[in-house]
């Protein structure tokens, strides 16, 4: 799976590698333009979110590419590892991100100070990279599988039929949980919950309500993931064979 990994990285190589570009010289403009602490450290998060979206879009157009390839029995390989291997191109590509985005980190606190720094902050990243990396496995999946139903059946409007089947997934997964679970242990409800204390002036007084992932709706989103996994396969297979 590694080496389709790679094969896959390499095809559009110059297409994920212009996103860290991209993303490198905002920070340099944000830095050199933005004057308030407050303001760039929120801005930097922002582009670093907007390159993340971003490699997401890639990672999913590179999963569209192998489906279609795998279909026409071009790809001999695994259905298993056309489905994981953009889902491991996508958290590695990610992985990268963040590794950029703590070199930007540690740049600035060794030219300026960690005055701008919420409270907390080590454990608040520490939390928000486990959630972020879980949260998009799974997110990615639940669009993986409606491009896979979509691309599976022979009808007009297949897009809007993938829109509709992940809206409805989503929904039906998102009332399981919350009729099982506490909102606040949802992965996708906690990726970024933050609370701002009584001082909520100062960027300082910003923490997270939890700092571990509940094990309950952890475990139901791995059984969720699982499915998802194996219902993608399936459908693959069964494309393939028809």
């Amino acid at each position: 799976m590694l080496k389709l990994v790679k094969y896959d990285f390499r095809r559009d190589r110059d297409k994920f590698l212009a996103v860290f570009v991209i993303t490198i010289l905002v920070q340099f403009v944000i830095g050199f333009t933005v004057q308030s602490d407050q303001d760039m450290f929120m801005m930097n998060i922002t582009s670093y979110a907007v390159a993340g979206v971003v490699l997401l879009f890639f990672s999913l157009r590179t999963f569209g590419q192998n489906l279609r390839l795998f279909n026409r029995r071009l790809v001999p390989v695994p259905v298993l590892y056309t489905v994981l291997s953009p889902v491991m191109l996508f958290l590695g590509s990610l992985l990268g991100l963040f590794l950029v985005a703590y070199i930007h980190l540690a740049v600035d606190i060794m030219m300026f100070s960690t005055s701008f720094l919420p409270e907390k902050f080590w454990l608040i990243s520490a939390y928000t990279v486990l959630i972020v990396f879980w949260a998009s496995a799974y997110s990615m999946l639940l669009v993986m599988f409606s491009m896979t139903v979509a691309m599976s059946v022979r009808v007009k409007g297949r897009v809007w039929i993938g829109i509709a089947v992940f809206f409805v997934i989503q929904y039906i997964i998102s009332l399981l949980e919350s009729s099982m679970f506490d909102h606040k242990n949802i992965t996708l409800e906690r990726a970024f919950r933050f609370e701002v204390t009584d001082e909520a002036a100062k960027l300082n007084d910003i923490e997270i309500s939890q700092y571990v992932l509940g094990l309950l709706p952890t475990l139901f989103e791995a059984v969720i993931i699982t499915i998802l996994v194996f219902a993608i396969v399936k459908l693959v297979k069964k494309r393939v064979e028809s």
